[in-house]
């Protein structure tokens, strides 16, 4: 992170240092943003994920609005609102003697309030911003058996909701033609979310009274993100 921080602050000082005339500012009412997200488990979860044999990186999507909190009437380096998003790390098997189409899916779900900061407020090819956040997250397990090929149904479905927050800094790089207004937006996060029980990657099982059971773990669900997506500007 501190690393980050550093590159972050060259590539304020390099713009600002590069403007050979007064910029003219850009008085955005609002922006918008969706980006894939690649997360990469810390601490405690990644050593769940491994011992329940998963890599422990998981890919989702991202998306969000932010407003500028003056409207048009000026310009303002700090934006306001709140995104989604969600991971999923594939599909596996419960442990069962039944036969039949069931397979286990394990996704997270998060939404939070957001704030941007973007120190260069003019339409520079070289944007980096520093994000600050906090919410929920939704944890979730499902038991599923396909019946057939269009229909199916949810055996079983674990779920649990825990306080999330963290840290991010990124750099957009400015794009042209019909998408002038949009940059393509590279970012690193840190997310940590308070510790809550778990069930644990393939411990799932069905036993001989078709009942449904699972191992649960407390663990905290820490992870670094890696966001690359566009943000357009109106």
């Amino acid at each position: 992170m501190r690393a980050l921080l550093c590159i972050f602050f060259c590539t304020v000082l390099f713009e600002a240092v590069a403007q050979e005339q007064q910029p003219k500012y850009i008085e955005d009412k609002y922006s918008y943003f969706i980006a894939l997200n690649l997360g990469n488990a810390l601490g405690s979860y990644r050593t769940v994920l491994k011992e329940g044999n998963k890599a422990g990186t998981k890919f989702g999507l991202t998306g969000g609005v932010l407003f500028n909190p003056y409207g048009r009437k000026k310009a303002s380096p700090v934006f306001y609102g709140a995104e989604v998003g969600f991971q999923g790390d594939g599909r596996e098997d419960p442990i069962t003697t039944y036969s039949g189409d069931f397979r286990v899916s394990n996704t997270s779900y998060w939404i939070n309030g957001l704030t941007r900061y973007r120190p260069i407020l003019w339409s520079s090819k070289i944007n980096p911003y520093m994000d600050a956040f906090f919410g929920a997250k939704i944890i979730q397990t499902l038991l599923v058996e396909q019946l057939n090929e269009e229909d199916s149904e949810t055996l079983e479905r674990w779920t649990k909701v825990t306080p999330n927050y963290g840290l991010g800094v990124g750099v957009g790089i400015k794009l042209f033609g019909n998408m002038k207004n949009s940059y393509l937006d590279i970012g690193v996060y840190y997310q940590q979310a308070e510790a809550t029980k778990i069930v644990k990657p393939n411990t799932v099982e069905i036993d001989t009274n078709f009942e449904y059971k699972s191992k649960q773990v407390l663990t905290t669900t820490n992870q670094w993100v890696v966001k690359v997506g566009i943000t357009g500007f109106n």
